[in-house]
């Protein structure tokens, strides 16, 4: 019989080696970026299983793909630079060549209450599991993924792309500023979780499923070190901390566990973000969990109480 959810506290710690990328760095922002780039590949040995692979019983249902035309005015060289802290040039990138898939429920309406949720896929297709979108539905929130946003994606044009995505959704529909969501899985998770606190100024909640990056070093097993990616602004690190949300998923088998359990505790916690929930589904792989951890993870990012968790 498969154990309860748990959620983690602050001294959660495995004892496993971590699976992932580790190494000793001396901070920069090529260097940040160069790991960047390793992190959002995934190791050889991994990249199946952080592409289309890991999303098997995605939802084959789509819905209209979008395409934009006006960029954020938050998402060019000098804002990407003032809120990750790379110095170096972006690759060529043109919006009007890009689409989106969107999860837009026949009940919207301008009259109630929506927020958004900007997905970023591991791989190139943006689709949404089925037995999410009763979740979604129910929490009243619009969702917008980028095609052609996988893993083997410059990350820069990632960030970009989420960000367009955001600002486009948020002219073309009523959403609820105070519930725009950032959220990712594996690969995509890494990077939404980067832009959670990078962009906190835009992004009230970050849901990050089985992987999550940090702004800077955080201590592994036996002297080695998950390495920082960015240098967020000052400002926006401390709007993080106080008001941001997070929650990072991972699975009892998942790959990216100990690395998930360490930037939680000595990363997160202990920086001194107030609103972080760790929470570990019990049998899980690498893998997207059931609408039952969404549910979870959606109460949690709107402020609503503390779920109750069977057999806790």
């Amino acid at each position: 019989m498969p154990r309860p959810l748990r959620p983690c506290g602050p001294h959660c710690i495995t004892v496993r080696l971590a699976q992932g990328p580790v190494c000793r760095i001396q901070q920069g922002m090529k260097i940040c970026l160069t790991i960047l780039l390793l992190w959002s590949a995934g190791p050889p040995e991994r990249a199946r299983a952080e592409g289309p692979a890991a999303v098997a019983g995605i939802a084959s249902r789509k819905s209209p793909s979008l395409q934009f035309t006006q960029t954020a005015p938050y998402s060019d060289a000098t804002n990407l630079t003032r809120h990750f802290g790379y110095a170096v040039p972006l690759p060529e990138y043109s919006l009007t060549n890009e689409s989106f898939q969107v999860l837009i429920p026949e009940s919207y309406s301008t009259n109630g209450s929506w927020g958004l949720l900007v997905w970023i896929s591991p791989s190139d297709d943006p689709a949404i599991p089925a037995d999410w979108q009763a979740e979604l539905l129910t929490h009243q929130l619009l969702v917008v993924s980028a095609h052609r946003s996988g893993n083997e994606r410059h990350p820069l044009d990632r960030f970009r792309l989420a960000l367009d995505a955001t600002c486009n959704m948020c002219r073309r529909y009523k959403v609820d500023r105070r519930r725009i969501y950032i959220g990712g899985f594996s690969g995509g998770a890494r990077l939404a979780s980067m832009l959670g606190v990078a962009y906190a100024d835009i992004f009230t909640g970050t849901l990050c499923i089985c992987g999550v990056n940090y702004y800077r070093d955080v201590a592994g097993i036996g002297g080695q070190y998950y390495p920082g990616t960015f240098a967020p602004d000052p400002g926006l690190l401390l709007l993080g901390k106080r008001s941001g949300r997070f929650v990072l998923v991972t699975g009892e088998h998942d790959q990216n566990r100990e690395n998930t359990q360490r930037v939680s505790s000595f990363g997160f916690k202990r920086d001194g973000f107030r609103n972080v929930f760790y929470l570990e589904v019990p049998g899980m792989n690498h893998a997207l969990p059931a609408a039952a951890v969404l549910r979870i993870a959606l109460e949690y990012l709107a402020n609503e109480p503390r779920p109750k968790i069977p057999g806790i």
